[in-house]
C-alpha cells in the first residue's frame, strides 16, 4: 500500500500541512530518517521556512512566515491545504490555486 510523509507547521493553533513525499509501498528502503529529509527539503522548496530549535527541525508554513497565518480554515490548497477565495488564491500562502474539475 503507498504511503506517504506530511510536514504540518509548528504555529501554535496553525493547521497547514504539506503533503510532502509518497514513500511507495510497505517494502520501501528509504530510512525514516531519509524520507523526513526529503519531505523537509519538498516543503522548503515550495516555500515552507525550516528553522532548528533544541536539535529538531521547525517547519513553519508559508502564511505564517509572512504574517498571514496560522492557517485555521482548511481548504484545497496544495501548498499549506489553507481556504481558496472566489479568485481561487489561496488567503493564507497567497498560492494560485487550480480550480478542481466537478467529480
Amino acid at each position: 500500500m503507498p504511503t506517504g510523509v506530511a510536514v504540518a507547521c509548528d504555529t501554535d493553533d496553525c493547521f497547514a500541512v504539506y503533503l510532502a513525499v509518497e514513500t511507495g509501498d510497505d517494502e520501501d528502503a528509504r530510512s525514516a530518517s531519509e524520507v523526513s529529509q526529503l519531505a523537509r527539503d519538498a516543503a522548503q522548496g515550495d516555500g515552507w521556512v525550516v528553522s532548528f530549535g533544541f536539535r529538531q527541525p521547525v517547519m513553519t508554513c508559508p502564511g505564517c512566515a509572512d504574517g498571514r497565518g496560522p492557517v485555521r480554515e482548511r481548504g484545497d490548497c496544495q501548498r499549506c491545504m489553507g481556504r481558496v477565495d472566489s479568485e481561487s488564491r489561496c488567503v493564507y500562502c497567497l498560492r494560485q490555486v487550480e480550480p478542481q474539475p466537478e467529480a
